[in-house]
């Protein structure tokens, strides 16, 4: 078990980005201070060898200038919202665009372009420390967030916790892309999925209802198949998102629950997401656009998959899908772990 840490460049504004590796067994974690960016995993493969499967950049001005969100933290809240705008105990706030009408991800000043502090590390885990300014993006209330990132013996885990000064809204996710075989198209991978709902979307990629059964639909991953084997069909909703982007309502559990299943063809590596949240966004990576990646690789569309564990998009606008504000004495606080095992033959 070991954690360290080193410098890892610096912004385009002179700030000093950190890098820290956490080490537990065979598996190795790096994550940069940068947007508290998950950078690298290591994971032992069916031979044993460690693979690193998931997408990262060489260099700081990589994360600044690309798209994306590679392993990024990503909030005040994930995923999109009609408009820029919603209302909170019945005022409406104004946001701030940065998906052409709509805000995605927090807005332009999200999580995912701030440079997190350190504010705690162990023996195989880290906790980092943000602090979004009231009013930032059209957000109200100061949000302190911390995000801990910790290793166990079987994968990797992510914690959230967040206090506002003020009613906000808070959704925070990590935007971490997968390849569980290490590198190329990772359309090959399999994917199950527990959810038997979808939320439908329009050509903007905002959902127009709560759910919608993915029985007999591309979407219908309640059994294991490949990514690819239904990613091309002519439908209506991957057209209108260029693939795979929707957000799946988990069916219903309670605590820490197994949501997801991705697996690795030709490593033999199986990752099963486990999450607090009532849904997961599955992004197929359609018009991922990365130079500048590990190892020289430029990243390009499909090579790699988001499995992001949130509430459901657009939920500021629909009270009657869940009630998601964080007011002042309450604690955000949701856990994502993602396990390991590996699959022979």
């Amino acid at each position: 078990m070991a954690v360290h840490t080193e410098p890892f460049g610096s912004a385009r504004d002179g700030r000093p980005v950190e890098k820290i590796t956490l080490r537990r067994g065979g598996m190795e974690a790096e994550v940069i201070t940068y947007g508290a960016a998950l950078r690298a995993l290591r994971v032992p493969d069916r031979t044993g060898k460690p693979l690193d499967v998931v997408l990262g950049y060489k260099a700081v001005s990589a994360y600044e200038d690309n798209g994306g969100y590679v392993g990024a933290v990503v909030g005040r809240y994930a995923n999109r919202i009609a408009g820029a705008s919603c209302a909170i105990d019945g005022r409406m706030v104004s946001l701030v665009p940065n998906e052409g009408g709509k805000q995605l991800h927090g807005g332009p000043h999200g999580f995912s372009k701030q440079i997190f502090t350190i504010a705690e590390q162990a023996e195989d885990s880290v906790t980092l420390a943000c602090t979004a300014p009231d009013g930032l993006d059209g957000w109200p209330g100061e949000l302190a967030l911390q995000v801990a990132y910790y290793l166990t013996d079987c994968g990797l885990g992510i914690q959230y916790k967040a206090v506002s000064s003020k009613p906000t809204y808070c959704n925070i996710t990590n935007h971490a892309y997968f390849n569980l075989d290490g590198g190329g198209d990772a359309m090959g991978q399999t994917l199950w999925v527990d959810a038997d709902r979808f939320t439908p979307v329009g050509p903007d990629s905002i959902p127009l209802a709560m759910g919608q059964g993915v029985l007999g639909t591309p979407l219908d991953f309640t059994a294991e198949k490949p990514i690819a084997r239904d990613i091309g069909a002519d439908w209506e909703q991957l057209r209108n998102v260029g693939g795979y982007d929707h957000s799946f309502l988990l069916n219903p559990a309670q605590g820490l629950r197994l949501a997801a299943r991705l697996t690795g063809a030709a490593s033999g590596i199986s990752m099963e997401v486990w999450t607090e949240k009532p849904a997961i966004q599955f992004y197929s990576g359609n018009f991922l656009n990365g130079p500048g990646g590990k190892g020289g690789v430029d990243y390009g569309p499909r090579m790699g998959v988001c499995l992001e564990t949130q509430f459901i998009p657009d939920s500021p606008n629909h009270p009657e899908w869940g009630d998601v504000v964080l007011r002042p004495g309450q604690r955000y606080d949701y856990t994502t772990e993602f396990r390991f095992s590996v699959r022979q033959g």
